[in-house]
């Protein structure tokens, strides 16, 4: 029988250094922030930072896939800095961001379906995937919109400066790094169920 996930905490403590790090990362970036845009980024990012914290309990949320969500944000909001048109090695700093994210997003995703639907393992991962696929997809779309409203100057995609296939390789790599977290958690949950099943062995 698959165990439910425990609750969060109902203190804050476990989780308000982490938002309150995040957040001021996010104000120190607005105010050096090379790109103009990202100047009130802030107005968004913070709200999505606290989100995950003030419903906590709703979400069952792990302090530590806390730690991988606000790391994700701020890496993002690095953007500020150009960063999405530089490459790092083989990849594009958007890559990386995409992966991340997707990669983050994962663990908290997972573990508030393990809690509340009560299917298999491996259905819990095939909703997980498709919740994070479906939602990257979204993402895209906004570009698009944004892309066919403003132009591309003054839109999230811009195919002259980055690849052509921008939107494929996103979705590419939020598969990627879907995959890797629910490869992480199932390996993990098999470690702990064999280590488990030893100590029992041994009583």
């Amino acid at each position: 029988m698959r165990a439910r996930p425990s609750p969060a905490s109902r203190s804050l403590g476990p989780y308000l250094p982490t938002a309150l790090i995040a957040s001021a990362a996010l104000l120190t970036i607005a105010v050096f922030a090379r790109v103009a845009t990202y100047r009130v980024a802030p107005v968004f990012l913070l709200p999505i930072l606290w989100a995950p914290v003030l419903v906590r309990r709703r979400l069952f949320l792990h302090p530590f896939h806390y730690v991988l969500f606000a790391a994700a944000v701020v890496l993002h909001d690095l953007g500020a800095f150009g960063l999405y048109q530089r490459q790092f090695g083989p990849f594009w700093f958007d890559n990386y961001v995409h992966f991340y994210f997707a990669f983050a997003g994962a663990f908290l995703v997972e573990r508030f379906l393990s809690a509340t639907v009560p299917v298999r393992p491996s259905s819990i991962y095939a909703m997980t995937l498709l919740f994070l696929m479906g939602m990257g997809a979204i993402h895209e779309l906004a570009e698009y919109a944004s892309y066919l409203m403003l132009g591309e100057e003054k839109s999230m995609l811009k195919p002259s400066t980055q690849s052509f296939f921008d939107t494929q390789r996103d979705l590419l790599n939020n598969l990627l790094g879907t995959l890797a977290a629910l490869l992480l958690i199932a390996a993990f949950r098999i470690f702990a169920g064999n280590s488990a099943r030893a100590g029992v062995a041994r009583r």
